[in-house]
């Protein structure tokens, strides 16, 4: 593709996609901000504040009228797989928020749906992106940590907490680790099966790697980790600011806000902007994305497979919705 601006769509502008995507879209010379769809009744503040050109009540509507060359999805979760769809049928390139969709089986089928259209279909696993993991997955050789421990701890729980938010650990688990999951084993905390206090599991993978993912919901507070070991090398990240990298006798510390002069935000810090930028790099070489669609169903099929093997279930429940991102 050429050097010419990109239109970019958007559906869905929640509070999310104000920290996050946004931010990152307005601040490139190379990006319209060609249309929105929202809900909202009167979205001309959202019009003023990031420029968009037009609003469309649908995703149907916006792709009838044509003119983009990449759509972002950022709705809740049960939206993404109708809006990726039509966007990939459309010959439109496609950045889905994460998950790909409700489903593993939804979203092998996006990602085999991409390749048949020969479109860039990226989903929003953005850790891949943060400076402190990607400092620390650098470390390792191409074959990965020989061992990896991922944490992400919160006070309160939600609706399927460990599938919104563990997500993330289970993705930089098969990132580090650099294999593919040949053995699963979990354990669920509490008696809401839909609304657990936490999840652990163990992870082997073919390489003989191990992972091991701890999400409690139960913690005093909120709190996001990873520490992995291999070929002579420690990595100990605290995310979203600090890394060491300790090997032959040295540790090297790495803090990310102090380089920023206190101005860093969640958006370069939890990799929200890097993964964007990615993205439409990728729109432009036609290079496979980090965090493709097939990248991305093979993250949510592992997350399946612990949660079975924690004796939760792996589909969604019908009518409780997901209500995290849902201001749009």
């Amino acid at each position: 593709m050429s050097d010419r601006t990109l239109r970019v769509g958007v559906v869905g502008a929640g509070n999310i996609a104000h920290v996050a995507q946004l931010p990152t879209l307005v601040g490139r010379d190379d990006v319209e901000l060609s249309a929105l769809v929202t809900r909202r009744a009167d979205p001309s503040a959202l019009v003023r504040r990031w420029g968009f050109r037009t609003v469309h009540p649908t995703v149907e509507a916006m792709l009838e009228a044509g003119d983009l060359d990449a759509l972002f999805v950022l709705t809740p979760r049960s939206e993404h797989v109708d809006a990726t769809r039509r966007a990939l049928r459309a010959g439109v390139d496609v950045f889905c928020e994460k998950p790909l969709a409700t489903s593993t089986q939804d979203a092998q089928d996006l990602a085999r749906l991409a390749e048949e259209q020969g479109r860039v279909l990226m989903v929003g696993f953005n850790r891949r992106f943060a400076p402190v993991y990607e400092a620390g997955r650098q470390a390792f050789s191409d074959s990965g940590a020989s061992f990896c421990v991922a944490q992400k701890n919160r006070a309160g729980s939600e609706y399927r907490a460990t599938f919104e938010n563990a997500i993330h650990m289970v993705d930089l688990l098969r990132w580090y680790c650099g294999g593919e999951p040949v053995d699963v084993a979990g354990h669920a905390a509490g008696q809401d099966p839909w609304q657990e206090d936490g999840v652990s599991a163990l992870v082997r993978f073919d390489n003989g790697h191990t992972g091991v993912l701890m999400a409690a919901r139960n913690a005093g507070g909120w709190g996001e980790k990873l520490d992995a070991y291999g070929d002579g090398v420690t990595a100990a990240i605290t995310a979203p600011d600090r890394v060491s990298i300790t090997q032959a006798g040295a540790t090297t510390v790495r803090e990310m806000s102090p380089e920023a002069f206190g101005w860093a935000t969640a958006t370069q810090t939890f990799g929200f902007a890097g993964a964007v930028h990615h993205f439409l790099d990728r729109v432009r070489d036609r290079q496979q994305p980090l965090t493709s669609g097939a990248e991305a169903a093979k993250t949510q099929l592992l997350l399946d497979q612990i949660l079975a093997a924690a004796g939760l279930p792996t589909e969604e429940l019908e009518g409780r919705e997901w209500a995290s991102h849902a201001t749009r």
